[in-house]
């Protein structure tokens, strides 16, 4: 028989000196009529730079729960009774959500809200085809519900018949592995047919896993997914999620043991899913900790069983915080615990100076640092590792553009979380990363979550990032990360300077607003919401943004100051837009407008007060005027110069935001017609943008000269068109060639000798680009036509 025993661990050796502190919903899909909400919903983030000077503190907001907002502890035995539900009901919700004939919804968890609400998260299917970027959320409210899709583009495929072999991918995923650093990697698995719905989606792909060691030491799990009609590499990525540290220990703590039948004790957590602790130095898979007394380490590095206190610690703690604060039953939220692996080598005997989360074990490795005497097992570590966990058991962050980023500032977040919840006097909590390690050999954490940057330049070679910018989805994962770990103290604690616990902070923001702060509860709370009910694989930052400000709603209202500070906080790292007086605008559609030329700008702006907004402008371009309930502005210049501009927008509680501009209108007329409106360029779309020539009596000459300004990564790949008055196609500049090019600023030569002058013409872009890039938008700035 075998008996449980919490024990203390015998007290540290020495180490650096550290401050001290004194019912059931089924969903019956068929009868239902769905909503959606696009996982990357949110307005893009264009705020004026402001030099990232600081800010000053203000006071934090108190947020205050809604009543019903919690989620409910689900058993095992409710939370597999929900899953079975949902699997019986899943050929009903695919009809219901409009799914082709041959798509069909896997259910993979279940949340369920203290007022009835479900939330069921499914994978997809595509004639029996497991789809990459194709999972969904449904939210189960009253009345309609809602749906969170991973992507929504329409899933359908030519053929499901692979012109690559799966042999030929296997040989090129090896060598594709090897190219990105993965050492002795062994025989790749058999290729895994798939459909890839991320990036420009929906296409035939394959899933290649090759694994090896990575430079660090760390396991290698990459996965390489090719297409299946070209080769192309669609996505190369490492699956072993792996953190920096070299941590020093807890102190005296209470773990959890087993007693054995022979009398001695198994370092087995019997009240945490029987999570296992075992010594990888003797083998990589690991050997059980065992101890005749029950007293575990030293406090010392040269003790074997020291990290293992610190790893069994930071599981125990890690596990109680999720089971506390959320009401979450393990990782997985299925009570099953994980193991830890301490003192790990590779099993070709690389030793492991980080530590990690592997999905496929289910566990966390950790290393005894770059020189084998520092057990990476610090709290904020553990916590890390194991937030890694959750992510990939709810929301499941990708491995493609911002999403291994949010999933790296995420663990950021939880483990400064499990920190504070901790409130361990050896390990006082804080915004820092693996602050107890010397990693650097310069004794400061890797990670600062107030200002990132302070981290300096690390090995990939630049400073993680403090704000958001269109260029970070090709940058490594933890330096993208920062973005995601200002926001979250921003929201915690707000800008400014600050001392906590002894540790000074200073936060800047990217516009030099303040933002206050909700405390880290609640910041947590939103974020775990977040992850848990509406993120999906293919989650980004904007999407983070939309995800965050749904949580917040759900938790404190969405005409909360709760919600306001989660929109400013997120604008304060340059993603999304910002409250002032409880108003927000989307940037102001300000290019200059042309004389002669329609003119139609849409301001759209919001309250987090309830009630309408009304709209009054003044000094607009002579010929303008804007519509006092939607904020339509619309008319026709009919004067050129420089206006000084101001919109007004008052809310129904009566504050009012005023935005003052200088708007040029455009001579335009005569020889010359321009149209100076910005319009975006849809990935692999097409858009047309007007001007209309008046005073031309006759044909258009036969030397038409064609001005165009546009900005994409590929510019060279856009086709151009002109359309005549009468629908005569006149070619500008056809495709190519394919080099890099973010800029075109050309004016072309057209022969327009046969087509009337006077009318409505039209300039059409056609982005030519591959579908296999995940692009950002361009967009044709302006184009004029000179007679």
């Amino acid at each position: 028989m075998t008996s449980p025993s919490n024990r203390t661990a015998s007290p540290q050796g020495s180490h650096r000196p550290r401050r001290r502190l004194a019912g059931t919903v089924v969903i019956t899909a068929a009868a239902l009529a769905f909503s959606a909400l696009p996982a990357s919903a949110g307005a893009a983030p264009t705020a004026d730079a402001s030099g990232g000077r600081n800010t000053g503190a203000l006071p934090q907001i108190k947020a205050t729960a809604r009543p019903g907002a919690g989620t409910v502890h689900l058993s095992p035995a409710q939370r597999r009774r929900l899953l079975d539900q949902a699997a019986g009901a899943a050929s009903d919700t695919a009809r219901a959500l409009r799914l082709g004939p041959t798509e069909k919804l896997i259910p993979t968890d279940v949340i369920q809200d203290a007022d009835g609400t479900v939330h069921t998260r499914y994978e997809r299917t595509y004639a029996g085809l497991p789809v990459i970027g194709g999972d969904l959320v449904v939210h189960q409210r009253r009345g309609a519900p809602t749906v969170t899709y991973a992507s929504e583009k329409k899933l359908a495929l030519a053929t499901t018949t692979p012109k690559v072999s799966a042999a030929t991918a296997k040989k090129g995923a090896l060598s594709r592995a090897e190219e990105k650093g993965t050492r002795k990697a062994g025989t790749p698995t058999a290729p895994r047919q798939v459909v890839w719905m991320m990036g420009a989606g929906p296409k035939l792909a394959w899933e290649t896993v090759v694994t090896g060691v990575q430079q660090d030491g760390s396991p290698s799990e990459r996965h390489v997914v090719t297409d299946a009609t070209s080769d192309a590499v669609l996505n190369n990525a490492e699956h072993v999620k792996s953190a920096e540290g070299n941590g020093l220990y807890s102190g005296p703590v209470t773990i959890g043991s087993t007693r054995q039948d022979d009398g001695t004790y198994a370092l087995i957590d019997p009240e945490r899913g029987g999570h296992r602790t075992l010594d990888a130095s003797v083998k990589s898979s690991g050997v059980l900790f065992i101890d005749s007394d029950d007293v575990w380490g030293d406090g010392t590095a040269a003790n074997p069983q020291t990290a293992a206190v610190d790893a069994a610690y930071g599981a125990r703690t890690t596990w109680d915080f999720y089971r506390d604060r959320f009401g979450r039953n393990g990782i997985a939220d299925d009570g099953r615990g994980s193991y830890s692996r301490v003192h790990y080598q590779s099993v070709q005997g690389v030793n492991l100076a980080n530590a990690n989360w592997q999905d496929g074990c289910f566990c966390m490795s950790y290393g005894d640092g770059a020189d084998g005497q520092h057990p990476v097992t610090s709290l904020d570590i553990a916590a890390h590792e194991m937030a890694h966990g959750v992510t990939s058991a709810t929301a499941g962050l990708g491995n493609f553009g911002e999403s291994p980023a949010l999933n790296e500032a995420i663990s950021d977040m939880m483990a400064a979380a499990v920190e504070f919840y901790a409130d361990n006097p050896n390990d006082v909590p804080d915004y820092l990363m693996a602050e107890l390690d010397d990693l650097h050999g310069d004794g400061k954490p890797i990670r600062y979550m107030d200002r990132p940057s302070k981290a300096g330049v690390s090995a990939v070679g630049y400073p993680p990032r403090d704000y958001w910018t269109p260029q970070l989805k090709w940058e490594e994962a933890h330096m993208a990360a920062g973005v995601g770990d200002h926001f979250f103290y921003l929201l915690a604690e707000g800008s400014g300077q600050k001392t906590i616990n002894g540790v000074d902070y200073d936060s800047p923001t990217y516009d030099g607003l303040p933002v206050a702060g909700i405390g880290l509860t609640d910041a947590a709370a939103v974020v775990y919401r977040a992850l848990t009910v509406y993120m999906t694989s293919t989650t980004d930052y904007p999407g983070a943004r939309a995800a965050t400000l749904r949580a917040a709603a759900d938790l404190y209202g969405p005409d909360s100051d709760a919600s306001e500070a989660v929109a400013n906080a997120w604008a304060g790292v340059n993603v999304g837009i910002r409250f002032v007086n409880h108003i927000a605008v989307e940037p102001l559609p300000t290019e200059p407008v042309a004389v002669g030329q329609p003119v139609s700008r849409q301001i759209t702006a919001y309250s987090s007060r309830p009630g309408t907004l009304t709209y009054s402008a003044k000094t607009l371009p002579r010929g303008l005027s804007i519509d006092r309930t939607t904020g339509l502005i619309t008319g026709t210049p009919d004067k050129a110069g420089d206006y000084g501009s101001v919109i007004v927008i008052t809310d129904a509680a009566g504050n009012t935001r005023s935005l003052s501009f200088t708007w040029s209108a455009l001579e335009s007329g005569g020889h010359f017609f321009v149209n100076p409106t910005r319009y975006l360029i849809p990935e692999n779309g097409v858009v047309e943008s007007p001007l209309v020539v008046r005073g031309r009596p006759g044909n258009a000459p036969g030397d038409l000269k064609v001005t165009v300004d546009l900005d994409h990564m590929f510019s060279n790949a856009m086709v151009i068109d002109l359309i005549a008055p009468d629908g005569t196609v006149l070619t500008v500049k056809p495709w190519g060639p394919w080099v890099l090019t973010p800029e075109l600023h050309e004016t072309y030569t057209v022969d327009a000798s046969a087509v009337p002058a006077v009318g409505t013409w039209k300039l059409r872009v056609t982005d030519g680009t591959p579908g296999i890039f995940d692009l950002d938008a361009g967009h044709l700035q302006r184009w004029s036509l000179t007679f």
